[in-house]
């Protein structure tokens, strides 16, 4: 993975985090804050594929259970926590203002792209939410590094 880690997220860590946003995490996505605890890019955008957007999108961090505003989950969460749908938490941003959001219910699970500040011609105000995957492990695994781009 093109990431430079924030380190290792502990079970006591995740458990608090899961309290604070009221619902359980997806089991991959909780393995990726074991291991990482989120993290940037080592070298250029790794990226991914919008289907409907037909567009490939920059990942530039994905957020940790850190102490840094910037990074962290729980900031990022509380500050768009009405705009969320239930079961949802933004897991990531691209480099301008498009979020990527992680959704965990019945209906909407998967990881999704979240053009935030409608850049895209075909985002309005009532549909700006594009599925990319339906597993955190399937997103992780479509990342495409700056390398595997140019193969």
């Amino acid at each position: 993975m093109n990431i430079v880690s924030f380190g290792k997220a502990t079970k006591q860590m995740i458990d608090d985090f899961e309290k604070l946003i009221g619902f359980t995490l997806i089991d991959d996505y909780k393995q990726f804050l074991s291991t990482y605890n989120g993290g940037t890019s080592k070298s250029g955008y790794s990226t991914f594929w919008v289907e409907e957007l037909s567009e490939d999108i920059p990942l530039d961090v994905l957020f940790g259970i850190v102490d840094d505003v910037d990074f962290d989950l729980r900031d990022w969460n509380n500050e768009y926590k009405d705009d969320l749908l239930p079961n949802a938490i933004i897991i990531g941003r691209d480099p301008g203002a498009g979020f990527i959001v992680l959704i965990n219910n019945a209906e909407d699970s998967g990881v999704y792209y979240w053009d935030h500040s409608l850049n895209f011609d075909k985002s309005d105000e009532d549909n700006n939410v594009y599925l990319v995957s339906d597993s955190f492990q399937s997103f992780a695994d479509g990342l495409k590094t700056p390398e595997s781009e140019d193969i």
